[in-house]
Parts: structure tokens; sequence; C-alpha cells
């Protein structure tokens, strides 16, 4: 960053391990976080950056190593021992009680009190001085479930200040922020980090690293990869290299599919969020949806499976005019969404991998009414798991035991296990590193050349420049272009279309 800051240590980490059964998740993992520093910390999903997050916090508990904080060893116990000693997380999964007032979720568990009552008043007067302090003009009486994302994690930084917090964690912090958001989350840091206020950020977006970053550390299979560096001596190629082991030059894999017919075709599809949406892939082809915050593409692609209701409009699968009312119906006509809400809306999370891939596909193990196959279907399982690359390929852990990346993959393997026409890949690198954002393209290529025509919503533009044969470009709620590849698919037409402007053709 240019800037100087204190080298005291805040927190020192060292050969910090943790065995789980039939997985070593840190071994002998090293790491200091400075006073007033920005520290970054970079790796593949399963490099143990969770972990080592939880170790820190006493989730979970080491089976070798010391974490010593201000000089002092200690061992942390709970997230409250954490807090205690001046330690917080931010995770991307914020974790705001959503029917409480911003108020009550500042203050849970630590309430100010006197002779045993709240003490409102001065609650109140506290929410409103550190929502200030971040830059959140919001009323402390709102409730959480009212708020954007964006405002969420300003009370989630709001309440870790308000905590006394000298060392803040943020685990993906930007994923699901639009980018002014994300540019005020940046600047946030910038100026906490002046207060003297120390931050671990963890991210797979080497831009943001790169913009806020002092120093960065790299884990990869739970262990440190060469030595803490300045971010300003690492490059874009060595931070890939180090994740990984191996030089990402074609990010965006080369496909050889060769585009056939016809396989989807949309007109004029309106519901709500969308209108006049008109459109059609092809057999073997990529179309990318490009738009920013609001522009109605995740909603179009729902209205489109039938997750949500859709007023009026015709869809053609084949050249045959299909109606789908219901997601069932939509996988059964050969089409099939991989959404952007993995957790919430692609899996079971207290289920294991073989219950959450095969249940589309459940009529295909059925060996009479009500039994099923089970051992076709583990099978099945492990078949469509290599082609996916799932790690660690263990088919009957839960799922919410994945990393991020490899929880992504579970979603697409019952997706592809379901032989669709046409597959919707809703956000499908949201949260993930860089490593399996390449294996979530190949897998994407691989469909295109078996003959399905694949749909790509992103917000990335270099992703919809890298991997799509067309792109259709929506803004509020409206199609406001659609640019094949050649000349005219540039970042430069894409915002003019995203923001509702027009290019000359």
């Amino acid at each position: 960053m240019g800037e100087t800051y204190s080298k005291t240590p805040l927190l020192e980490i060292t050969e910090l391990t943790k065995q789980f059964p039939g997985v070593l998740a840190l071994d002998h993992v090293n790491l200091t976080i400075n006073e007033s520093e920005i520290h970054i910390l970079l790796g593949e999903n399963g490099a143990g950056k969770s972990t080592l997050i939880k170790s820190i916090i006493g989730v979970v508990k080491p089976n070798e190593g010391n974490l010593v904080w201000n000089g002092t060893p200690v061992h942390t116990n709970s997230i409250r021992e954490a807090y205690n000693l001046g330690i917080a997380v931010i995770y991307q999964e914020l974790s705001n009680i959503q029917c409480l007032s911003v108020v009550e979720n500042m203050f849970v568990g630590n309430e100010i009190k006197k002779n045993g009552l709240i003490e409102w008043k001065e609650q109140y007067r506290q929410a409103e001085l550190y929502l200030k302090k971040v830059g959140c003009d919001i009323d402390p009486k709102n409730i959480c479930e009212e708020l954007g994302m964006g405002q969420k994690q300003l009370v989630e930084i709001a309440k870790a200040l308000q905590r006394k917090a000298k060392l803040i964690i943020m685990d993906e912090p930007t994923a699901s922020l639009s980018r002014k958001e994300i540019d005020v989350l940046l600047k946030l840091m910038l100026q906490l980090k002046k207060e003297g206020i120390s931050i671990l950020f963890i991210t797979h977006k080497l831009d943001e690293a790169q913009k806020v970053g002092d120093v960065l550390t790299v884990l990869k299979d739970g262990k440190n990869v060469g030595k803490t560096i300045p971010v300003e001596e690492a490059d874009e190629d060595t931070i890939i290299h180090m994740m990984v082991g191996r030089s990402l030059d074609e990010k965006y894999p080369k496909r050889k599919a060769v585009i056939k017919a016809e396989a989807l075709r949309v007109e004029h599809l309106c519901g709500n969020g969308f209108n006049d949406i008109s459109f059609s892939v092809r057999q073997g082809e990529i179309m990318g949806v490009f738009g920013l915050v609001g522009a109605g593409r995740t909603e179009t692609m729902r209205g489109l499976f039938g997750a949500d209701e859709i007023s009026s409009g015709t869809v053609y699968i084949k050249n045959r005019q299909v109606e789908i009312r219901n997601p069932k119906e939509a996988i059964n006509n050969g089409l099939v969404l991989i959404s952007e809400n993995r957790k919430e809306e692609g899996l079971i999370l207290i289920h294991d991998v073989v219950e959450n891939v095969t249940l589309p596909s459940l009529k295909e193990f059925e060996e009479k009414i009500g039994l099923l196959n089970n051992k076709t279907r583990e099978q099945k399982t492990m078949e469509y798991g290599e082609k996916v690359n799932l790690r660690p390929l263990h088919i009957h852990k839960n799922a919410m035991d994945f990393s991020g990346g490899n929880q992504q993959k579970i979603v697409i393997e019952k997706c592809v296990m379901t032989d669709a026409d046409v597959y919707i890949f809703d956000e499908p690198t949201k949260g993930v590193d860089v490593g399996a954002k390449v294996e979530i393209y190949s897998i994407m290529n691989h469909l295109a050349e078996q003959g399905a025509a694949v749909i790509m919503v992103s917000s990335e533009m270099q992703e919809i420049l890298g991997m799509s044969d067309n792109v259709l470009v929506m803004y509020e709620g409206k199609k406001t272009g659609y640019i094949e590849k050649g000349s005219k698919m540039t970042h430069e037409n894409l915002m003019i279309l995203g923001t509702g402007g027009k290019f000359d053709e």
C-alpha cells in the first residue's frame, strides 16, 4: 500500500496443526498479524483457511501449536473468549439475527445493564455512534431483515468496534456485495487500519487484495506456501502460482464445441423483475448474461426454471413448446438451474453427497416402487464426482463439511447427472478460488462439447468476455442488447448496455 505501519506483532500463530479423521486440515501453519496491518490470507477452497479462523476464535481446538496475543500466550476456547481478547470475525454468511433490530443484534449477549435491566437508551446511543463511525446511516431500531447486504455487513463491523476489537477477521466479505458496496467496504478497511485496527482479510479477489493489503500469506493443503510477502511484491501470476501450484496462463480454457441446432428459445418472457425478454441458445453454445445489480438477470432465470411465476411468455426446448410451472417440470423438460445461492437453494447441507446429487434423478435408481438401488446411486455419485473433480471424494460426507468451491461442485454434479439439454449457471464462480474457477469453466466447456446449451449469468465482466460465445445484456429488468463474439464484445460496450445506454452497431 506504500504506507508505513507498526511491525509490532498483535497475533502470532506458530506451528498450528489440526487433524480431523482422515484429513490433516492444518499442517504446522505459521502466521503473524501486526498492529495496524491489513493481512491478506489466500488459498484455494479446502486450503485450510476456515480451520485456521476457527482455531483462532476457539471453535476448533488445534492438536499442536501456539497463539500469542499482544505478547502473551493464549488459548481461546470460545467465540466469547476471542471477543474478550479483542478478536472479531465477520463471515461471508453474516451472523445477523434477521428478526431482531440493529441495536439488538449489536448487543446480543453483551447487553449494557444496570440493576439487572437493559439500558436501552445507552445502547441506542452507542449503536448510533458506531454505525456513524462505519458510515452506516440507518436507524438502530430497524429490523435486520429489512436491510441490504452491505448494510448488514456494516452492522457487523460496528458491532465489532463497539466491543473494542483490535483484530477483525473478514472472511470473503465482498462476495455478496455490489460494486458500490465493495468500494465502501474497502475504503472503510483502510480507515480502520489508520485507527490502529488490524484486519485479516480472506478473499478470492486478487484485485481487492492488491488495493488494500499490506502483506499476504498463502495456504495450500493446510500448509504455508513460502513466506509472508508484501502485497506490492506479488503480481497476479505469482499469487496464482502460489495458490494452485501451477501457472494459470489459460484462465479461460479453450473450447472445441461445435455449435449446432437451437436448444432453447424464449419469447417475450415477463415476470416479477423482468419484462419482454427474448433470446435463443444453440447446442454447443455458451451464452453470457450480463447486467449490474438489479438488472433482473437472476429473476429471469428463476422464472424460466419455474422457481418463480411468470406472467406471460413462451418457451421452446428443441423446437417443442413447453410449459414450465415449477422446477420439476423444468428438469423433466431438460432444463436445470445451478443457483447462485448454493447453501439455501442448491444443497441440503445436513445430507451427504449421495443424497444431494441423486435427488433430482431418483427415478433413475428405482428398482421397485419406493425402493432405490443405493449401490448404483453410490457408483453414479463416484463417477460424476470424478468428472467435476470433487475433493475430497467422500460421498458419505455431509455437504456442510465441504469448502465453498467443493459445495459448488456438488451442486453442479447434481445438475450434470440429470443429463439436461440446457444448463443455467447463475454466478457459478461466486466465492470460489481461482483454481476452482478454471475447473468450473472446464465443466461448462465439456457440457457444451457434449452438445448441451449453456447459459452463464455473471456480474464479472472479464468472466463474461472470457467464456461467452455471445452475451445478452440487461438493465432494470429489460434486455438492452445482444452482442455476438467479435470486435463488438468489449468491456466498454457491455458497460454501456449494462447501464441502459446504446452503442453504434
